[in-house]
């Protein structure tokens, strides 16, 4: 028997998306990191910012999505180890000789030879899934429903088999099926988003920070990210699933499909079933309809129309955004669509699309040998359905390619690691007469200070000449005191003297002194202690100046040392096309005794 070949490999292809996207995201997210870090270094120009403890939540849930795509990735050279995870995460084992499982395994046995049998006594809520056991191997998990269905209706659990089977003959299970972690995205995301993107921003809003006005259009743009991330793998799931049911439609007819979606009632099918799964009236319309055009017509379109809804989803979110930003509604729209323009014409989505939707009817036939050559082989299919699913990108890219004009305010995009098809949040142009807005760029190295004293003025130490500091470990005995400078708060100075009360130095011959909390090294310059750090990100720079006197106690073995710190940040900001530059000074004098390190 010839089954109908399955829908284009819409998930391999977001796959290949995620992966010609890796560089540009680990790129991407390093600039992040070293952001974050750089102003986590110094906690004193931080500390007790609503804005900035918003902003790190709004970065974790960035980052989760490309935790998890990250984690496919790495899943799929891997098979075998994801096997043993997913058969010890549902405690997974072979079965026992006896019924029902040697008749399962020889139902399995005769439809695709190779396919093994694992089965589940505590994990209750799921019938049977697929997922890989190597390369090309495939393995079954059975749960207690499904032998509880095999001996009351053993051809609804039979049927339930064959939509497995479908999936192991498209060779879905190596990027969905049971353990994988791209199913799993979509099962936490939206929780990880709700706890780390929207409440903290929503918190902000309400809480009467003074930048909180700036987060207006970042809270939509956070918003939006919810279809974005979500859109692509919901379709080509979806696809996958019908096309499942479709084969199994195929040697049981869709009457008995039918009737199996309205015995059955998996218990994996809660508020975001939907996420992974179809609703059960699309699967039953479908069902009604597998062997028809329309159906073939479903499985192909789903992908490109989900493309389209994020299009249209990034287009009126950034209209928004513009317009919270006091842009008007004319110039929000133009922006927005200047956006939508560069998305279509300048990634690789939609062409992609078209490729394989151009390339698939000819392909289709081969796809089952390679995943399962023992089984029935594909059948052929009319190119109708892919000849009207191509106008969707064709028509997208012919609208986006069209000479309309000189584009008002082109945006650049850059790669996000959480959407195929997400920019990251743009710079939001005001002017709709310019050709082209600041961007975010790194700033100039901030200046020192003036007005710090010499650390040799508040040493508490006689003024006469020091002796000789001996080398060795040292650490922190006790913060002797810690006052602010150049009008920094007291409490900012707090947590710097906190920090180093905890610190270990160490003392070398050449003079230069370092310690394990991230200060810069202090080296001997000028018969003082000198030490400076420069960090710079794509839009900030920071430096760290210290000046240090360090001499022996008159009475121990105890070292005095006096440290004059000064942390200058500067941050370069771009909002409705206005850049900015934002200054932050903080500066201190501390006195810590040093004591030998046993």
């Amino acid at each position: 028997m010839r089954r109908p070949p399955g829908p284009p490999p819409w998930l391999w292809l977001l796959v290949g998306l995620y992966l010609s996207q890796l560089p540009g995201t680990v790129t991407w997210w390093t600039a992040q990191v070293k952001d974050l870090l750089g102003l986590g270094a110094y906690p004193e120009q931080v500390a007790g910012t609503g804005g900035f403890r918003a902003l790190l939540a709004l970065s974790v849930a960035q980052l989760a999505p490309t935790a998890f795509l990250l984690a496919g990735i790495l899943a799929l050279p891997l098979p075998r180890l994801r096997c043993r995870f997913t058969e010890w995460r549902h405690g997974l084992r072979r079965p026992l000789p006896g019924e029902p499982f040697a008749e399962i395994q020889r139902f399995l046995a005769e439809r695709a030879p190779g396919v093994e049998l694992r089965v589940s006594p505590t994990r209750s809520e799921l019938t049977a899934r697929v997922y890989p056991a190597g390369p090309r191997a495939t393995r079954i998990a059975a749960f207690v429903p499904l032998t509880v269905l095999w001996r009351r209706d053993r051809a609804a659990a039979e049927t339930l088999l064959l939509h497995e089977l479908g999936h192991h003959r498209n060779g879905e299970q190596h990027v969905a099926g049971l353990g994988s972690p791209f199913v799993a995205l979509l099962r936490s995301w939206p929780y990880v988003f709700a706890l780390c993107g929207l409440l903290p921003a929503v918190l902000l809003l309400v809480s009467g920070e003074p930048s909180a006005h700036l987060m207006f259009a970042q809270v939509v743009l956070v918003v939006l990210r919810v279809p974005e991330v979500l859109l692509l793998p919901v379709g080509a799931l979806w696809s996958a699933e019908l096309a499942a049911d479709r084969h199994a439609a195929a040697a049981r007819g869709g009457a008995e499909v039918l009737r199996v979606l309205d015995a059955t009632d998996e218990a994996d099918t809660g508020r975001l079933a939907a996420l992974h799964h179809p609703p059960a009236r699309l699967r039953r319309w479908f069902a009604h309809r597998s062997g028809s055009p329309s159906a073939q017509l479903m499985l192909v379109s789903l992908l490109p129309l989900a493309l389209l809804a994020d299009l249209l989803l990034t287009t009126a979110g950034a209209t928004v955004a513009y317009r919270l930003l006091d842009v008007p509604w004319g110039r929000a729209a133009g922006r927005a669509l200047s956006l939508a323009d560069h998305q279509v014409t300048g990634g690789p989505e939609w062409w992609a699309v078209l490729a394989v939707l151009a390339v698939w009817p000819l392909l289709a036939p081969l796809r089952p040998r390679f995943w399962a050559p023992h089984g029935h082989p594909g059948g052929t299919l009319s190119p109708g359905p892919y000849a009207t699913a191509a106008l969707v990108p064709a028509l997208v890219l012919a609208v986006g390619l069209a000479p309309w004009g000189t584009t008002a305010d082109p945006v650049a995009k850059t790669t996000s690691p959480t959407s195929t098809a997400s920019p990251v949040p743009p710079v939001l142009p005001l002017d709709p007469t310019s050709t082209a807005c600041p961007t975010p760029s790194p700033p100039a190295p901030p200046s020192r200070p003036s007005g710090l004293p010499e650390p040799t003025a508040v040493s508490g130490l006689p003024s006469t000449a020091p002796a000789a500091v001996p080398p060795g470990a040292y650490r922190t005995a006790r913060v002797v005191s810690a006052e602010p400078l150049l009008g920094t708060p007291r409490a900012l100075v707090d947590d710097i003297a906190d920090r180093l009360a905890a610190a270990r130095w160490t003392l070398t011959t050449d003079g230069t002194l370092t310690e394990d909390t991230g200060e810069p090294p202090l080296h001997r310059r000028t018969g003082a202690l000198q030490g400076e750090k420069h960090t710079t990100t794509e839009v900030s720079a920071t430096t760290i100046w210290t000046d240090a006197d360090l001499r022996p106690t008159p009475d121990g073995p105890d070292l005095r040392l006096v440290l004059v710190r000064a942390a200058v940040g500067v941050n370069h900001a771009v909002i409705a096309c206005r850049a900015f530059d934002a200054t932050t000074t903080t500066a201190a004098v501390l006195v810590l005794d040093l004591s030998p390190t046993p």
